[in-house]
């Protein structure tokens, strides 16, 4: 009789894939399965690019190219959703807060900190407000930890999800939610956090599989045109979009900011459900996708140094080709992993200085 196989339990074998995603991603972000873990990477790449992007001709194009105004708006308006809808998904896994800690305030800090020395080094210097981290993009890291801190608590309310769009609506009638520990964008798109949490590789499939996921497309289009037309033909600004005031502080009535902010969830959960209906699910952009921490960190330091050397005033980055190539150029060079092998190097260094070993804790005397 030849030897009986030994047969491993669900249990155990859910835990080694766990184990080995968590190896796989360098944040120890891990996905809930290998094959939506290709999808999501080719999502985060594209998302990572058009935040670049965004941010890139936010500094001069968009003030002389109408077109290009109609765009820097129409990605505003999901992006940032998109993206934090994806980090819901992937935070499945039970919580680790010293770790979270580690991968998210750490980089909050230097991070804020990186951007403002870039401001002061261009001798356009800002005031040091690391609780108000409106002038930079580390608000989506503070956002971020705030959201694994509470999500395994709050998940469990019953109708979670439409409770936190009903909070982030009426959010816009109180000056209390305002860019102070970045509270307005934290409740604003806290709603697409809980919607990735909450959902499920069999949604996925699902809505590939959806014969009318055309309508995705159309209805996202007219809307990704529509909206923005309106609020830059009536001069509504764009802050509108980022969450970080309220509706009267936007400049526009309480009623005009309930109904655009409605339209923002609509528009981005509408793109959403694009991406996760076209996006290949083979493994194309895995590299940037994992890697898109040492992008987020460093491309905005990059940027303001850029502009205070008038570098982006060249003609030829002052257009569409131009500045999709610097882009690219960037998001490919600082997801690289040369780069992002040093950035991570980098923050485990801080973190080994700061906070003693999980051995070191247990071996220390009770006091």
């Amino acid at each position: 009789m030849g030897k009986e196989r030994t047969r491993k339990s669900p249990r155990t074998s859910a835990s080694l894939d766990r184990k080995r995603l968590r190896e796989r991603e360098p944040d120890g972000f891990s996905a809930p399965d290998e094959e939506y873990s290709h999808l999501a990477d080719n999502i985060k790449a594209i998302l990572i690019f058009l935040v670049v992007f965004n941010h890139l001709i936010a500094f001069r194009i968009v003030k002389e190219d109408e077109v290009m105004k109609h765009v820097w708006y129409a990605i505003t308006i999901f992006h940032m959703p998109a993206f934090i809808f994806v980090s819901g998904y992937l935070s499945k896994h039970p919580q680790n807060q010293l770790k979270n800690f580690k991968n998210l305030m750490i980089p909050y800090i230097l991070g804020y900190t990186l951007t403002w020395y870039a401001y002061y080094w261009i001798e356009q210097p800002i005031d040091f407000e690391i609780l108000r981290p409106s002038g930079s993009a580390m608000w989506y890291l503070l956002a971020l930890f705030f959201y694994r801190l509470t999500i395994e608590a709050t998940s469990r309310f019953r109708g979670v999800l439409l409770w936190s769009i009903v909070l982030a609506l009426l959010a816009g009638f109180r000056p209390e939610f305002s860019t102070y520990l970045s509270a307005s964008r934290i409740v604003v798109f806290f709603p697409f956090f809980v919607a990735g949490y909450l959902w499920k590789s069999s949604y996925t499939q699902y809505i590939r599989h959806f014969t009318g996921k055309i309508a995705f497309l159309l209805i996202g289009g007219v809307l990704l045109f529509s909206v923005p037309h309106y609020m830059i033909l009536k001069r509504l600004p764009i802050d509108l979009f980022r969450g970080n005031h309220s509706y009267q502080m936007s400049s526009v009535t309480n009623e005009m900011g309930l109904i655009l902010r409605f339209l923002m969830f609509l528009v981005s959960f509408i793109v959403i459900m694009m991406f996760f209906s076209l996006a290949p699910q083979r493994k194309l952009l895995g590299f940037i996708g994992r890697n898109t921490m040492s992008v987020f960190f460093l491309h905005y330091p990059i940027l303001i140094v850029l502009n205070g050397l008038n570098i982006l005033q060249i003609p030829q980055l002052m257009t569409w080709w131009g500045a999709l190539l610097l882009s690219l150029v960037m998001v490919v060079v600082l997801a690289s992993p040369p780069v992002n092998w040093i950035y991570t190097k980098f923050m485990q260094l801080v973190g080994f200085i700061l906070f003693r070993s999980e051995k070191e804790a247990e071996t220390k005397p009770a006091a």
